[in-house]
């Protein structure tokens, strides 16, 4: 009797691969579209390869050359980078390859983030495939793959994309305002923003940016003087980062004051009143946001080019380095 082998793919949606949106041209915007999928893995269900797959699909819909690789996975550690903990482990793995403009990144389906460069080497390939029929041909068997029994074949896809961020100078307003408003639930004074001292603040977070987050030990008064600002006579400064992308704006704006609120409460009871500030935001490649708060108490004299201080009973007088000559700080 002979048995007739039934062709796997058969078991494929027809149609399959769709259009669903605008292409996909480079590293940023591959970054700035991948679906947030963490959280949504289940053993045997919708696990790496059923992800693998369905990250492949999608990026293929955005006009991405997009491979799935299968093979193994040995990181000995979890590895904390630019904000994501990339979780250890041993054993067999799919994954999947995206070649843009001759680039190649390898993309952990369980997280729908790009591996960065330095984990690149824990992954060890032995079969890549270049569309859902080759690797359902390859295992003989669609069942390993099909995410399509887990989610309906659609687009949007019912998984949360990131979001556009508004410009910068929205942002740095909106985070101020939502800063101001948690300072005086917390028993501090707002604080009276400050354009020029934002604009300062910006340029150091794009330096930042740049810098990949390097620490550039700028003080916060150099920060100011590096931009001509000099009507201070005490400044604060602080940073931190928001890894990206961005999925919910407004629970991202929460999770920047949450942090930044918990920065100031530990340190503002031993630090002088402020009275002007400015945030400024920077964003890098990889969608991590920057962000630089630089606060002054402002001085009406004294400083750089202003008229000297005077006081009953006192000759004219300017913060230091300045001196005093013929009315104005030199």
């Amino acid at each position: 009797m002979f048995q007739v082998a039934l062709d796997p793919t058969r078991e494929i949606p027809d149609p399959y691969y769709q259009a669903i949106g605008p292409g996909i041209m480079s590293e940023a915007e591959l970054r700035q579209s991948l679906p947030l999928l963490e959280g949504e893995y289940k053993e045997n269900y919708f696990d790496c390869s059923e992800m693998a797959a369905l990250i492949e699909w999608y990026l293929e819909g955005r006009g991405v050359d997009t491979r799935i690789v299968t093979g193994e996975h040995n990181q000995p550690h979890d590895v904390l980078v630019g904000g994501f903990e990339y979780a250890n482990n041993t054993g067999d793995h799919a994954w999947v390859a995206s070649n843009i403009s001759g680039n190649v990144f390898l993309i952990e389906p369980t997280m729908a983030r790009i591996v960065p460069e330095s984990l690149e080497q824990y992954y060890i390939p032995d079969g890549s495939y270049s569309d859902i029929y080759d690797v359902v041909d390859s295992s003989r068997s669609a069942s390993e793959y099909d995410w399509w029994t887990v989610v309906e074949i659609s687009s949007p896809l019912p998984f949360p994309t990131p979001i556009q961020l508004p410009r910068a100078s929205w942002l740095e307003s909106d985070l101020f305002d939502l800063m101001n408003k948690e300072r005086e639930k917390n028993g501090f004074s707002a604080l009276e923003w400050n354009g020029e001292i934002a604009g300062a603040a910006r340029a150091h977070s794009n330096d930042l940016a740049s810098a990949g987050g390097d620490d550039l030990k700028h003080a916060s008064a150099d920060i100011l003087k590096d931009n001509d600002i000099y009507y201070f006579d005490i400044t604060v400064s602080r940073t931190f980062s928001m890894p990206g992308p961005v999925y919910n704006y407004e629970e991202f704006l929460k999770n920047c004051v949450d942090a930044w609120d918990s920065n100031e409460t530990e340190h503002q009871t031993a630090e002088p009143d402020f009275d002007e500030s400015g945030v400024g935001a920077a964003v890098d490649s990889a969608g991590t946001v920057y962000f630089t708060q630089v606060s002054i108490r402002r001085i009406h004299c004294g400083y750089k080019n202003a008229p000297c201080c005077t006081e009953q009973g006192y000759y004219p007088w300017c913060y230091k380095p300045w001196e005093c000559n013929r009315g104005t700080c030199k």
